[in-house]
């Protein structure tokens, strides 16, 4: 309630000053923004691990590599949309998960105020920790809109950031393989 009383205030304020907004938007567009937030924001309520309990066996540790998986966050420094896509990629150490769960783990990260940086940091963390695995890479490409529509005004600039835990760090030949297979 305390989401949709804020909206309220702000389209009253926008509304005091131009007066261009439909009574449609006054009456009804506080409660979609109360609905849109607690959907954008559910992921501070769950715990990524979670996603990364139920594994399978396997008899090598070749690498997994999962990628394109689009994401949407919201920046927390403006509280506007950033978006894109991630590659994972992990070694093994005797187990897996399912491609769906890794997944979960991004849109549980990326269901929060962020920044891409931290966001990439932590989906690494995570994997790395709950699988126990011998290495994991994650490289993050996104469009923000804090920089695309205001700010700077710089459409189709795009951030890339990576993170590597594990054998990823040690292995240089490893990191080539991973970045040329993602490309």
């Amino acid at each position: 309630m305390i989401i949709k009383e804020s909206f309220e205030k702000i389209i009253k304020e926008i509304n005091s000053e131009t007066g261009g907004v439909s009574q449609e938007v006054i009456e009804n567009t506080p409660e979609r923004m109360e609905i849109f937030y607690k959907e954008v924001f559910s992921g501070l309520n769950i715990n990524p691990e979670d996603f990364l309990e139920r594994t399978f066996p396997v008899p090598q540790n070749d690498l997994v590599l999962e990628k394109e998986i689009t994401f949407y966050s919201m920046c927390e420094h403006h509280f506007l949309p950033f978006f894109g896509k991630i590659a994972i990629g992990y070694i093994p150490n005797g187990k897996i998960v399912g491609f769906g769960d890794l997944v979960k783990v991004v849109e549980a990260y990326a269901k929060r105020p962020q920044l891409q940086e931290r966001m990439c940091g932590e989906i690494a963390d995570t994997i790395f920790k709950a699988l126990k695995c011998q290495g994991v890479y994650v490289l993050m490409e996104a469009e923000h809109l804090c920089m695309t529509m205001r700010g700077v005004k710089a459409p189709g600039t795009k951030i890339i950031t990576t993170a590597s835990r594990g054998v990823f760090t040690e292995n240089n030949n490893l990191k080539t393989e991973i970045i040329n297979l993602i490309k």
